[in-house]
């Protein structure tokens, strides 16, 4: 009987999922390609109209029906839509450097991932004697390695899954259960780690895509240095901030995490790495310092010319080619093919060459679309002092993350804080910066981002209302920190 009362309930709710799916698609497509008709609202120009349809369209279908297909859509509509000839349009999608740079970027950090390296990063933080006997501690140091393995993969999912793994088995051990405060605000601070960790370095994922838009827009390369330097301080006192919240707010019990001691992550031993291991461990150090080299050195020595010459691009190419030249035991040390196929993430891929052409389209003098949000922003973002923007930016960019994909909502806005910042006098590098890590705290609904998503969907560990209560405290100390503690740092690295 449970049987045959369950198989309709289950074809309903698939039935019914299906007909969202074509109805969200149908409405995304009509939008897209059917927003330019309608009148100009000035100063946006009918071409505009078309533009910002195409943006509105991609919007509403990476967020309600998929990333990939609508992708190559907005590509098409985009042609279609007059702005520029067909191969401007491939050249600004396809053609960008942001988009190979993504793609070329998972490829190393997917071979470096897939060689095991990860796990003796984490293994190294875990078996420090100083969380011997200190609850607070280890959730500090569990939350930061989780951060760590963000920061140094090509996507956070595996660091995130990997840790959480290894966060259950001890939870477990220990006694721990679902329901349990500490089990509840340690997934969710596992989480917060690894979401933290995306943002740290600009030439990964959603946060390449933002600050290609801002190279796009300001016409210079990010400081690599200085944006890695402020993601540091900002990253490590929100971790360090959510551990005090966990002994004085949330205050769960923790007398069972309290004998957990560098022995219990000693047990299971890892081999001594492989000569694959430490190459792998040298070329994810290396192409770190190389990147930040132009930034800490004049560019009058050869060397350090050169590089700032081919750029991020042409840094993480040439390691690809180093790791492709390198043998083994007269084996290559990695399979271009395997990797790419297993790590390069098509959807981040393709989302980033059309938010690439479709932000140049948007940003372009003759659709209007700049002008249009530069004056209706300009009550919210104008007239106001330099700190007092910057928090107006913080509280905008982290409320509006929640609801929207961060990377789109980074490259929309992007050109209009370029304007204000300029009036405001504050530098838009710093404000480009401080936007990027507060569009990336996103976990307080599902619409959040794919990994709040799966936040959500892990029913086994956590209630949903334990994520809107705990990540609304995330929320509101997020805000805190990045305009009272983010802005004055941003001011000293920036100047």
């Amino acid at each position: 009987m449970a049987t045959s009362d369950t198989r309709p309930q289950s074809a309903g709710k698939t039935s019914g999922k299906t007909l969202w799916y074509y109805t969200a698609s149908l409405i995304g497509i009509l939008i897209t390609f059917g927003f330019g008709y309608l009148p100009p609202i000035d100063p946006i120009t009918p071409l505009g109209m078309k533009v910002l349809g195409i943006f509105l369209g991609m919007i509403f279908l990476w967020s309600f029906v998929s990333i990939l297909w609508p992708s190559l859509l907005g590509i098409v509509a985009l042609m279609l839509s007059g702005y520029a000839p067909v191969p401007k349009v491939l050249h600004m999608s396809f053609g960008d450097t942001v988009p190979t740079l993504v793609l070329f970027a998972m490829v190393l950090f997917g071979a470096i991932q897939h060689s095991g390296v990860t796990r003796y990063i984490s293994r190294w933080f875990l078996t420090r004697r100083i969380i011997n006997g200190k609850p607070v501690v280890f959730s500090f140091v569990f939350m930061y390695a989780t951060y760590v393995l963000s920061a140094l993969s090509a996507n956070i999912l595996p660091a995130l899954l990997f840790m959480w793994a290894l966060l259950y088995s001890v939870l477990e051990d220990v006694g721990y259960r679902k329901g349990d405060r500490y089990s509840t605000v340690m997934v969710i601070g596992t989480m917060f780690g690894a979401i933290s960790g995306q943002a740290a370095k600009p030439f990964t994922g959603s946060a390449l895509m933002i600050a290609g838009a801002y190279e796009k827009v300001a016409q210079a390369q990010v400081d690599y240095l200085k944006y890695m330097l402020f993601g540091f301080i900002l990253s490590s006192i929100a971790i360090f901030l959510y551990s005090l919240l966990i002994k004085f707010v949330f205050r769960p019990d923790m007398s069972k995490i309290r004998d957990i001691s560098i022995e219990r992550f000693q047990q299971d031993k890892l081999p001594p790495m492989s000569a694959v291991q430490k190459i792998m461990m040298g070329a994810l150090f290396g192409y770190l310092i190389m990147v930040l080299l132009p930034s800490l050195l004049p560019k009058s020595i050869g060397f350090i010319a050169l590089l700032s010459r081919i750029g991020p691009l042409g840094v993480v190419i040439l390691f690809v080619i180093g790791l492709c030249l390198i043998r083994v035991d007269g084996k290559p040390i990695f399979t271009f093919k395997e990797i790419a196929g297993k790590y390069i993430i098509w959807d981040v891929y393709l989302l980033v060459a059309m938010a690439m052409a479709v932000s140049g389209a948007m940003t372009a003098g003759p659709t209007g679309i700049t002008a249009f949000l530069s004056q209706s922003l300009h009550p919210l973002l104008g007239g106001h002092s330099p700190f007092v923007f910057a928090g107006i930016i913080v509280i905008f960019c982290m409320c509006v993350t929640q609801f929207a994909n961060n990377g789109v909502m980074g490259v929309l806005l992007m050109p209009v804080v370029k304007i204000f910042s300029e009036q405001t006098g504050i530098s838009f590098e710093a404000t480009a910066t401080l936007m990027i890590f507060a569009l990336h705290i996103a976990l307080l609904t599902p619409a959040a981002s794919p990994y709040a998503a799966i936040l959500y969907g892990n029913k086994e560990w956590l209630d949903q209302k334990d994520i809107v209560r705990y990540g609304s405290i995330i929320f509101i100390m997020g805000i805190l920190l990045y305009t009272c503690v983010g802005v004055p740092v941003m001011g000293l690295i920036y100047g």
